[in-house]
């Protein structure tokens, strides 16, 4: 049975461990680079899941025991003419577990994101060729609305789109 909860600063270790694993095995699925991203001291990863005192950005983890798998956030836009909504960003499954759990995943960050204040939609980027999270995302009700054309240049050289999707809530 999985289960899902909040990271904290606790499950830094864990959780950095496992985003490193998926920018290196899956750089055409992730604006970051794992060369970018190594060299991240661990104290400053467990800032960035522990958040402020007013903070609305939520990392939520996919769990199997004790054992992290998967993760994504979920934050509402601060400026008051955007609080209506909310991003989910730095979604990642590890290929281990894949085959529902991703889907699992998606939804409890949508639940999450409909607890925010105000939140009417919620908003995502995927990556152009990343046909699989494309294809989970409009399955569960989310529509392209932009496209951002060669947004993030690869270590190879090629490009791939942002695409822009939202789904109201």
């Amino acid at each position: 049975m999985y289960t899902f909860r909040k990271l904290t600063k606790e499950d830094a270790e864990q959780y950095w461990s496992l985003r490193l694993e998926g920018l290196k095995n899956h750089p055409d699925a992730f604006g970051h680079s794992f060369d970018d991203e190594q060299q991240t001291p661990i104290q400053d990863v467990q800032e960035g899941l522990e958040g402020g005192p007013d903070s609305d950005e939520i990392w939520l983890g996919i769990f199997d025991g004790e054992k992290l798998f998967g993760f994504g956030q979920v934050k509402s836009f601060e400026l008051s003419r955007e609080s209506h909504k909310a991003m989910i960003s730095g979604v990642y499954v590890s290929p281990d577990y894949r085959g529902g759990t991703g889907r699992a995943l998606m939804e409890a960050l949508i639940e999450e994101a409909k607890q925010l204040p105000d939140v009417e939609q919620v908003i995502l980027a995927v990556l152009s060729g990343n046909e699989a999270a494309q294809s989970l995302y409009e399955s569960l009700g989310f529509e392209v609305y932009a496209e951002d054309p060669d947004s993030v240049k690869l270590e190879d050289g090629t490009y791939r789109d942002d695409i822009w999707m939202k789904k109201y809530v």
